[in-house]
């Protein structure tokens, strides 16, 4: 059941009124009433967020909350407690086991609702991305998650108050993380910093408005600062705001009077969300590149090539302009894999498709799309521009000569090249990306049968 509610509670009372609360926020709601049936509940279908009593009569809090982050892919499935005995001590206690957050009863109900929707606004890259465990591990989401090592930037944004100030001091002095701070009228400052603050601290006065909502409101948005994970220090008894905080877009709330360790522990908790998604965007990004590119020549792959392809016509069609499209292939390639192995032809490979990549001009793109067989394309190139790099192309080929270990004469060899050129002045909605490369490949066929080492212009798209 994604995007679930687990309610954890020994009291049907408490779960049957938890239930109807969130059902009528159109939440969708589970429920266990002991600490072995959450554990089972998670393992059977993973919840957007745990919602636990703080008196559970088989597992105490802090101990279920550590087995739900033990469980395989729950390192970071948020927990919220609510509980009568709501203690600093018991906060931190709670919060050092990894609650989200501790919520004393009787609640407020819009600030639970706000924080459960900022629980799933908020939720962690691999959560939100709704991936299948498959391709999870291909891209690196399903691998542990390292220790918290490095260290980040926390910017807090104060008002010049001396509480403020002896606050920020206590807070830098308890964290290994850099510590910068900035007056609030001077927030303009943010964009000066050399690097974007990993969480922002922003201290708002009692009686805080909507110039102030409105100010924290850029700050989420800003470039400099809209990646990063937003605490807002409050006065205790302005009533409602917290709900409108985290409705906003703030990632977590303090109040003034809360114990420095307490702080301490949402800024690091904060900070660690942080970099554990950024590092998971860039194992993403890793993954989509890998899967555009060839991992032996460092090319685009015919998949790319095939979309870029499909983009080019679509420009094409829009300015008029021709493209051309030509298609590569090595001759007698099988015959160097037959005579020095599998592993020098994969150099040769590797050699040739770099020096075709760089006698391309600025602007044109090489894609390896089979094993001896690559893609050219020339955004607005006529015929006459193809065939000039037609040539160009093959005499790179034949002056390209590659040195193998072991192999005393260097290994040269020369391409045959099918050409055809997209004009949609001519060729109107008819432009496809298969048939273009089909009718390149029957221009290549012509160029191999002609005695290879040359290009051939395919004549549909000349005419």
């Amino acid at each position: 059941m994604s995007g679930t509610i687990l309610i954890v509670d020994g009291l049907a009372t408490n779960r049957i009124v938890l239930k109807v609360k969130l059902s009528a926020a159109y939440f969708s709601v589970d429920q266990a009433s002991t600490a072995a049936e959450a554990v089972a509940a998670i393992l059977r279908d993973r919840p957007q967020c745990v919602l636990i009593s703080g008196d559970l009569p088989d597992r105490a809090a802090g101990d279920l909350i550590r087995d739900i982050h033990a469980l395989p892919g729950c390192d970071r499935l948020p927990v919220l407690v609510l509980t009568a005995t709501c203690t600093p001590l018991r906060r931190l206690d709670l919060l050092r086991a990894g609650a989200e957050d501790v919520m004393p009863r009787p609640f407020c109900d819009k600030t639970l609702l706000a924080r459960l929707r900022s629980m799933s606004r908020h939720a962690p890259v691999e959560a939100d991305l709704n991936l299948t465990t498959g391709t999870a591990e291909a891209l690196g989401f399903a691998e542990a998650q390292a220790g918290f090592t490095s260290r980040g930037l926390i910017v807090a944004l104060h008002s010049g108050t001396a509480r403020d100030q002896a606050l920020c001091r206590r807070l830098a002095q308890g964290t290994a993380h850099r510590f910068e701070t900035v007056r609030a009228g001077h927030a303009e400052m943010l964009a000066g910093l050399r690097a974007s603050p990993d969480v922002l601290l922003v201290f708002l006065p009692a009686g805080a408005g909507e110039p102030e909502l409105v100010r924290l409101a850029e700050l989420c948005g800003a470039p400099q600062t809209r990646r990063s994970r937003v605490l807002a220090v409050m006065d205790p008894a302005d009533d409602g705001l917290a709900a409108k905080l985290l409705d906003l877009g703030v990632h977590d709330i303090a109040v003034q009077e809360a114990d420095p360790h307490e702080i301490t522990l949402r800024l690091d908790k904060l900070l660690r969300a942080k970099q554990a998604d950024d590092t998971q965007k860039a194992r993403l990004r890793t993954g989509l590149h890998a899967a555009v590119t060839d991992p032996l020549t460092g090319l685009y792959n015919r998949r790319y090539a095939l979309s870029q392809m499909a983009r080019m016509i679509e420009t094409s069609r829009a300015s008029g302009q021709p493209f051309a499209l030509m298609v590569a292939d090595l001759d007698h390639f099988k015959a160097v894999n037959d005579t020095y192995g599998h592993a020098a032809g994969d150099q040769v490979l590797t050699r040739i498709a770099h020096a075709l990549r760089d006698a391309l001009r600025p602007g044109d793109s090489l894609s390896r799309i089979g094993g001896e067989e690559f893609l050219v394309l020339m955004p607005q190139s006529g015929i006459a521009d193809a065939r000039a790099m037609a040539k160009h192309l093959c005499q790179t080929v034949r002056d390209t000569a590659i040195i193998l270990p072991g192999v005393e004469a260097p290994v040269s060899l020369t391409v045959s090249i099918g050409a055809t050129v997209a004009n949609p002045a001519l060729r109107g909605d008819t432009l496809d990306p298969e048939a273009m490369v089909a009718e390149a490949d029957h221009a290549l066929y012509a160029a191999k049968s002609g005695g290879r080492d040359m290009a051939t212009i395919s004549q549909p798209s000349a005419a």
